[in-house]
């Protein structure tokens, strides 16, 4: 007892705990420590499970990608499904290098994987079996619009190839800006020439440097052997099902939005134009000059002699433009959708895109009525149709050459016909985006009826077959399945632990196998708790907001961050404040961890004239109130914090309110008059395509709220800015901005 006293003194002296095992607040170092899952894949033939695994952010040798460190961070790690071979890893142990994975050749014995550098990106084919890669000298696009790489059998891929070490445009707009401004300066300082670039408008917008082109080709993967099948701007191709011919679609010259057009952030920038090639015997047929098409549709009848896609003509608006079906060889066709109106929707980046397919060889597309009513519309032969109404969530798949309508529990035929039940809930055989944005908004039916699905009794059921099944002792719908095979045996599920870390398993019919666990060390970590608070908006809807309290002990007369995101409603507690999220900026456990509590507050928006937050701090106020209701926050010692369209309402906030004892606005807007002033990557880098309306979309039909553009309304943009409002100001404000941020606060300095 004695020896045991003085041991727990000497603890006390010298400051460490007699438990090895004691738990301590997550911090900084723990955040940078974090480990990422990317794509998990499992091959067409069940063998292999395929996991990129991203390595800690501060292991990168190099951060000059931006957003693609977590793929210059990944490896991979190679699964045999049977359990009985090694695991193969492809990695580098520096992490100058990363290795992603492209999807499987079709007999499943193949896979594409992509080799990046800061300055490279090259593309390999593996051998599964052996775990060898064939490294061949091109540099491919990557799948951020649609399809880049497609197998055109066990032996042949088709890929748009970039010009060598010319990397994809997201991997290289910031050194590529500093690179140029360097050579620029260099250029002045020799006094010898100008150090000036030129970007044109009008009638002159196309004379400014433009792109080296990119070729559409096809690669024998066994003899290296390369064919060029056409040249330009590629971003997106699909292939007929008979393998024979391609569709794609490449950016051309500059488009100048008409000054009374309503402009989206995704409106594009330069116009869109489609080529359809014969993949032997490389016949070209380029699509019409004066054409603009619509991104996202390329969809090939099933006798692969068509394809099916949306364009309009110089001068016409989207709304104007008309569904196309475009002959393999020669010809045109407009299609008559009997007086409806194509549905015109946009996607998440307000992209906007319209959606069609095919019922055997009669086109299928989504129209609407004078009223708004959506419906799918099959053109039928002398002018007559068959119509369903399109429903909120539907997917479309294809079951013995014939098109089916998914809808929440049933499929129905375009005919009305009840075509049997639906699985509760669908899961692919990866978690990738080979295809882009296309996959997100048109995928392919025919790829759509290979999902695996589950039923309510958790079983595993073919999308469009659900008599093929397979239990495997899953609950249902159980919310971490990430991959399923195509022969229902086995599926790979992720689970992430109330601390944090994060495990990968196999699941088959003898039980579940472990294959990687992630970020273990966050179990060590004390967390705070996750508590809601209900209040209602301002015209009386019941909302929750949700406090995050600081780990351990009891909790009175916290200080407390409000961070905000305008426009956002959280009816369950936003994944990122809970233990384990990734969020490395504005990280609310580390905040959580020095202390303070973190209210996330649920703010719908209403207006759209400008207006959408005038009321936004009293809004603010109302719910600090309620939220001190529960004694555990002092409301007098609050700030507020907000990053991008945050950032910008926290300034907002500022012009409103006094009772907030400091700001911090992260890449917030400041002045909503500089909207067309371009970050400088853009106005370096002209050829990588001038794009104003990002800025212009987000004020006029975006997130901005403004409902109608600068020149036509400039008081609203100038009443909506909180540097015109900055006598207000009397709070301390912390103002963060990055360089090549399209959004900047530093006006407000």
């Amino acid at each position: 007892m004695r020896h045991a006293l003085h041991a727990f003194v000497c603890a006390l002296a010298l400051g460490f705990s007699m438990d090895a095992h004691a738990q301590t607040p997550f911090n900084i170092d723990d955040l940078l420590a974090q480990e990422s899952l990317g794509n998990i894949r499992i091959s067409p033939d069940s063998r292999w499970v395929v996991i990129d695994r991203e390595a800690a952010w501060d292991q990168a040798a190099s951060y000059d990608l931006g957003q693609y460190t977590a793929q210059l961070l990944t490896r991979l790690e190679v699964h045999d499904a049977s359990g009985q071979g090694p695991v193969r890893r492809v990695q580098d142990p520096g992490h100058a290098t990363g290795y992603i994975s492209g999807p499987f050749s079709p007999d499943g014995g193949r896979m594409i994987v992509y080799r990046l550098t800061a300055r490279t990106l090259r593309l390999g084919v593996m051998t599964l079996s052996t775990g060898s890669i064939r490294w061949h000298d091109l540099t491919p696009e990557w799948p951020n619009m649609g399809q880049t790489i497609a197998w055109r059998s066990d032996h042949e891929l088709v890929l748009i190839a970039r010009p060598d070490d010319d990397l994809p445009l997201g991997m290289r707009h910031g050194w590529e800006a500093q690179a140029r401004a360097s050579a620029l300066w260099a250029v002045a300082a020799a006094g010898r020439r100008p150090s000036s670039v030129a970007l044109m408008s009008g009638a002159n917008r196309d004379a400014h440097r433009r792109a080296r082109p990119s070729a559409l080709i096809r690669l024998d993967v066994a003899t290296g052997a390369v064919t060029t099948i056409a040249r330009g701007e590629f971003f997106d191709f699909t292939l007929s099902p008979d393998r024979q011919a391609v569709a794609a679609m490449a950016v051309t010259d500059d488009i100048q939005t008409g000054i009374d057009e309503p402009v989206l952030t995704g409106t594009p920038a330069r116009r869109r134009r489609l080529t359809i090639a014969s993949l032997d015997s490389g016949r070209v047929r380029p699509s019409e000059e004066a054409a603009d098409y619509l991104p996202y549709l390329l969809a090939w009848s099933p006798d692969s002699r068509r394809v099916l896609t949306f364009r309009r003509q110089d001068g016409q608006s989207w709304t104007q433009g008309r569904f196309t079906i475009l002959d393999r060889t020669n010809g045109d066709e407009t299609l008559d959708i009997q007086g409806a109106r194509p549905h015109i929707d946009v996607n998440g980046s307000q992209i906007p895109y319209a959606r069609g397919t095919w019922d055997g060889n009669r086109p299928v597309v989504l129209v609407e009525s004078e009223d708004g009513a959506r419906f799918w519309r099959r053109i039928e032969a002398n002018g007559r149709f068959a119509d369903i109404t399109a429903r909120p969530g539907e997917v479309l798949a294809q079951r013995n050459g014939h098109l089916l309508v998914g809808e929440a529990k049933s499929w129905r035929s375009l005919d009305g016909r009840d075509e049997g039940q639906r699985p509760a809930r669908a899961v692919s055989s990866d978690r990738a985006q080979d295809e882009g944005g296309r996959a997100a908004v048109n995928p392919d039916p025919v790829a759509v009826a290979d999902w695996v699905g589950q039923d309510e009794e958790g079983c595993l059921v073919k999308q469009t077959a659900p008599t093929e099944r397979a239990c495997l002792g899953l609950t249902p719908a159980l919310p971490s399945i990430v991959a399923a095979s195509q022969d229902l045996t086995f599926i790979i599920e992720t689970q992430m632990s109330a601390t944090g870390s994060t495990v990968v398993r196999l699941r088959n019919a003898e039980g579940v196998r472990p294959l990687l666990t992630l970020n273990g060390a966050l179990d060590d970590r004390l967390w705070g708790e996750i508590r809601p608070v209900e209040h209602a908006a301002p015209d009386g809807t019941p909302l929750t907001s949700w406090l995050l309290l600081p780990p351990g002990g009891e909790h009175r007369d916290l200080p407390v961050v409000m961070i905000i995101y305008p426009g956002t409603t959280y009816s369950t507690a936003p994944t990122w404040l809970r233990p384990g999220s990734e969020r490395r900026h504005i990280n609310p456990a580390l905040l959580a961890a020095a202390g303070y509590a973190i209210l996330v507050p649920s703010l719908p928006l209403y207006d759209g004239t400008g207006q959408a937050l005038d009321d936004l701090a009293p809004r603010l106020e109302a719910i600090l109130d309620r939220a001190a209701e529960t004694g555990l926050i002092n409301p007098d010692r609050a700030a507020v914090l907000g990053h991008s369209y945050g950032g910008y309402g926290a300034m907002t906030v500022a012009t409103q309110s006094r009772r907030f004892r400091a700001i911090v606005a992260s890449a917030g807007r400041a002045d909503l008059t500089d909207l067309a002033e371009l970050p400088p990557q853009y106005v370096l880098t002209p050829e990588n395509g001038v794009p104003f309306n990002v800025s212009l979309g987000w004020a006029e039909t975006g997130q901005g709220r403004m409902g109608a553009s600068l020149v036509s309304a400039p008081q609203r943009y100038i009443a909506a800015s909180p540097i015109y409002r900055a006598a207000a100001i009397n709070t301390p404000i912390l103002m963060l901005d990055g360089d090549m941020d399209f959004t900047r606060g530093r006006g407000l300095f």
